[in-house]
């Protein structure tokens, strides 16, 4: 029987191993001039982190299951605090020369799949959602944050060649016991560690027989949905880079709903490796054209040359990326510490003081790569600030981001930096789908194509969704929704939130914070940037939920 001290005296003692393995990795990275092996002593300090991990996950699991009264908010804040000691072993690994940033990386994955096998507290009242998962969202962002840095720095160290594959990898306790040691990409491959996810796939107007997919995946901005009509069948995982973390809203109502929720582990180290694969790709294929065609410039006819050339195919990353330094975009989320010195010396409500960086929303468009910034201006009131990188005390209100055209402008400022040759939205893939309404049954066909999300189309469909689907980005942040459906004439065919023939999803894609609460100021803010001219493309959606500050 596990009460609440039981468990916060086993789980001080892991914490108190997660400091020593701290200091110890810190000893062995200031030895890295010495010119002793000490891969063997590296592999030691990771297996036991490992275990402590492991060790973890096994006393958590015990106090769930536990039938003594316990206070779920008094273990899910020793939980927490547990699991946030790992960050600083991890860390430290990353001083290791040559393995530091792999191995780190691994292991902040292996957190993330620790902490999803067993989260004590997954009950959530719905009327205090946004309170109440506070510290689970925020303990998750900084988890994706502390992963992102080893992964940029892999990403910059590679010349912009790393694709990954070693990320995306299904994930056991046995099979990452075996191979937890592993150092580089090669050795974890050679010990089996890099096992993608199989998909096949069945056409059911040809036969009953599956065949393995053994194409790229595909990408919706390519036009690359040749199979969006099969069936599907998978083996295996990606692994944690893409754990869903599944919880509960308990209704009001009578008798008491469960309603189910939940949140990535990894969002934006995710779409930061998919974003890499694009430019991979693109860096790499490009590469082998100009070295072939240089070989064979005056060896070869000039059509048995392009004949040759179009059999080494590769993709362009889509308009946008192009042009993006995926380092310098994927900054992390700032942290707050609510002290200010030049603000808590002053009584007076000046606008340097409303617009305190030390009292301000962040919250990532996961679209355009880059923070967008609150500041509360009233008791109830926040906007939004158009300063990029935005450094606070502001002396005026020219910061304020107003109806169009001001966000139009100010959304074209953020795609387009980093960018000389940024003409406008539309150039860069986020601008409105043409034409937007079309026959019904080219509408259905579309729609079952960018959206339906099976198989291998789960990545294509989260992209177009978060660009804003058919309306485009601007058009999915002033209306709160994702527009999916758009067609002429009325077919009879019945679609929840129908309008003027235009489906809209009611929740918006585009956002990711740290909390809820900051996610619903986002939302909010921008549907009050809706133009006060008429919109053709409106439609009435209420919120999944009610989101309680």
């Amino acid at each position: 029987m596990m009460n609440d001290d039981s468990f916060d005296y086993q789980v001080d003692g892991i914490q108190r191993q997660n400091h020593r393995l701290t200091r110890r990795i810190n000893s062995l990275a200031r030895r890295t001039e010495e010119t002793e092996d000490m891969t063997q002593e590296v592999k030691k300090l990771v297996n036991q982190l490992y275990d402590n991990i492991a060790d973890l996950v096994d006393l958590c699991a015990e106090y769930i299951s536990s039938n003594s009264p316990n206070d779920p908010n008094i273990s899910e804040k020793i939980a927490f605090a547990a699991w946030r000691t790992f960050f600083r072993p991890i860390e430290a690994l990353r001083q290791l020369p040559s393995s530091g940033e792999f191995v780190a990386a691994r292991m902040y994955l292996c957190v993330g799949w620790g902490f999803c096998q067993a989260p004590v507290k997954l009950d959530f009242k719905e009327n205090y959602l946004a309170r109440e998962t506070k510290p689970l969202y925020e303990f998750i962002a900084d988890l994706d944050d502390a992963l992102l840095e080893p992964l940029k720095e892999i990403w910059a160290l590679s010349a912009n060649r790393e694709r990954f594959d070693w990320v995306y990898t299904d994930f056991d306790s046995p099979s990452f016991r075996e191979t937890v040691g592993a150092l580089s990409p090669q050795e974890q491959k050679d010990l089996g560690g890099i096992r993608p996810k199989k998909h096949w796939y069945n056409d059911p107007t040809a036969s009953k027989a599956y065949f393995p997919y053994t194409g790229k995946m595909p990408r919706w901005d390519c036009g690359e949905q040749d199979h969006w009509g099969c069936n599907w069948d998978s083996e295996g995982s990606d692994g944690p880079i893409f754990e869903w973390l599944e919880y509960s809203l308990l209704t009001d109502d009578n008798p008491p709903r469960s309603v189910r929720n939940g949140i990535h582990i990894f969002r934006r180290s995710r779409q930061f490796c998919l974003d890499a694969r694009q430019k991979s790709e693109a860096h790499i294929g490009r590469q082998q054209h100009q070295a072939f065609d240089e070989v064979t410039r005056h060896r070869l006819p000039p059509e048995l040359r392009n004949q040759i050339l179009g059999y080494v195919e590769y993709r362009d990353p889509s308009p946008y990326l192009e042009k993006l330094d995926l380092v310098e975009a994927y900054v992390p989320f700032p942290k707050l510490s609510g002290i200010c010195i030049q603000c808590d010396g002053s009584r007076v409500q000046t606008t340097a003081k409303r617009t305190c960086p030390e009292n301000v929303m962040h919250v990532w468009n996961l679209a355009l790569r880059r923070l967008h910034t609150f500041h509360k201006i009233s008791c109830d009131t926040w906007s939004l600030c158009s300063y990029h990188d935005c450094k606070g005390h502001h002396d005026d209100y020219t910061w304020k981001v107003d109806r169009d055209p001001g966000f139009t402008a100010y959304l074209e400022s953020q795609a387009a930096r980093g960018n000389d040759e940024f003409v406008s939205l539309n150039q860069v893939g986020f601008g409105p789908m043409t034409p937007i309404k079309v026959d019904p049954v080219e509408d259905w066909i579309r729609q079952d194509a960018l959206f339906r999300g099976n198989g291998i189309y789960n990545d294509s469909r989260e992209d177009v969704l978060m660009i804003g689907g058919l309306g485009g980005l601007k058009d999915a942040m002033v209306h709160g929704r994702t527009l999916i459906n758009g067609w002429e004439g009325d077919d009879g065919l019945s679609y929840i939130g129908e309008e003027e023939g235009v489906l809209s999803e009611s929740t918006g894609w585009w956002h990711y914070g740290r909390n809820l609460s900051s996610e619903k100021v986002a939302k909010e803010v921008m549907r009050g940037l809706h133009s006060e001219t008429d919109c053709e493309w409106c439609v009435n959606v209420t919120d999944v939920f009610h989101l309680t500050m």
